[in-house]
C-alpha cells in the first residue's frame, strides 16, 4: 500500500516538472525507481506527439527533392535487384513485446513504439548499435543478423552501399528506382515479415523517398533515405 501511495505521489510531482529536471539513475546495478520507470515510458508532461516528431525519416518537411507520380516510377523506373534475407508470410507482428517493459528501459518509451506501429516499412543502412535497437524496437526474429550476402563488409564504412528493407504485412515482388524515388512493389497482406537487401552503389547518393506501393500505384507507407 505504501509503494502504491509513493508511486502516485511521484507521478503527481513529475507532471509539474520540466523534462530536463528528471534524470534516470546512472547506476546500472541499481533497480529502477518508480520515478525512473515513468520517465522511460512516457513524456513527463501530457502532450500530443506525432510520428514524424519522433521518427525523422518520416518527416516530409526534411525531403527537399521533386517527386514524380508513382505511376511514372512503375512505368519508367529501373529494376533494382534484391536479395531475400528473411521471409515469413505467416509472421504475426506483436502488439507488445517483453523487451519494451520498463524493467529494460532502453526500448520502453511508448510514444516511439506506438509511432513505429503506425508503419510497415523500415530501413537499415549500418551500425551495430543501430541494428541492435531497431531489431528490438521492431521485435525482429532473434536469428536475423545484420550481415548481408551482397558484401561481407556491408553496413560498414568499408562498404556503405547496402540498404536493408524491412516490411511487415507485405510480400515484395519487385523494386524500381526512378529519379528521387525507390518504389518497393508487392502484395499487401494481413500478416507477414519480408526482409531484403539492395545495393545502391550505382544509384546517386542524393536524398531518396522509399515508397511501399501496390502494383496499381497506391502508396501504403514511406521512409526518407
Amino acid at each position: 500500500m505504501k509503494k502504491a501511495s509513493l508511486c502516485i505521489f511521484i507521478l503527481s510531482v513529475l507532471t509539474t516538472l520540466e523534462p530536463s529536471s528528471v534524470v534516470i539513475s546512472k547506476n546500472l546495478n541499481a533497480p529502477l525507481t518508480c520515478e525512473d520507470k515513468l520517465r522511460t515510458m512516457e513524456p513527463i508532461i501530457p502532450k500530443t506527439i506525432y510520428d514524424y516528431q519522433l521518427l525523422r525519416d518520416r518527416d516530409m518537411n526534411n525531403f527537399k527533392r521533386n517527386l514524380e507520380p508513382i505511376s511514372s516510377v512503375l512505368k519508367d523506373g529501373i529494376d533494382i535487384p534484391f536479395v531475400s534475407i528473411y521471409k515469413d508470410l505467416d509472421f504475426q507482428r506483436p502488439a507488445y513485446a517483453q523487451q519494451w517493459h520498463s524493467s529494460y528501459w532502453r526500448w520502453s518509451y511508448m510514444p516511439v513504439n506506438l509511432a513505429n506501429q503506425q508503419h510497415k516499412l523500415f530501413l537499415y543502412s549500418g551500425g551495430l548499435s543501430v541494428w541492435y535497437d531497431l531489431s528490438n524496437e521492431l521485435v525482429l526474429p532473434g536469428d536475423l543478423s545484420n550481415s548481408s550476402p551482397i558484401n561481407k563488409k556491408a553496413f560498414s564504412t568499408a562498404y556503405p552501399y547496402v540498404v536493408r528493407i524491412i516490411v511487415f504485412d507485405f510480400n515484395i515482388t519487385s523494386i524500381k528506382y526512378y529519379k528521387n524515388q525507390i518504389c518497393v512493389i508487392g502484395e499487401p497482406l494481413r500478416k507477414g515479415l519480408t526482409v531484403v537487401d539492395i545495393d545502391i552503389k550505382n544509384i546517386p547518393t542524393s536524398q531518396k523517398l522509399i515508397q511501399l506501393v501496390t502494383p496499381d500505384g497506391y502508396e501504403l507507407d514511406y521512409s526518407i533515405m
